[in-house]
């Protein structure tokens, strides 16, 4: 496994913020990086490439944003 340089700003970005965005190019590591994260802290994370989590946040943004606060 490839050790991700970003991934203590991450970890400092989470215990400031309810919510942290990642993104950049295709097969970069985000996913994995999450994972790793997931695992190591027993957090949750949400990805709009699940169609249904897109679909809603798209149609109903306060629901969406409802729903990831109670994981």
């Amino acid at each position: 496994m490839i050790d991700r340089t970003i991934k203590e700003s991450v970890i400092k970005a989470m215990n400031n913020k309810p919510v942290v965005h990642i993104t950049g190019a295709r097969q970069v590591g985000k996913s994995t990086l999450c994972d790793e994260i997931k695992k190591e802290f027993g957090y949750e994370y949400v990805s709009l490439d699940n169609l249904r989590e897109r679909e809603t946040a798209i149609k109903n943004p306060e629901l969406f944003l409802f729903c990831i606060n109670h994981l």
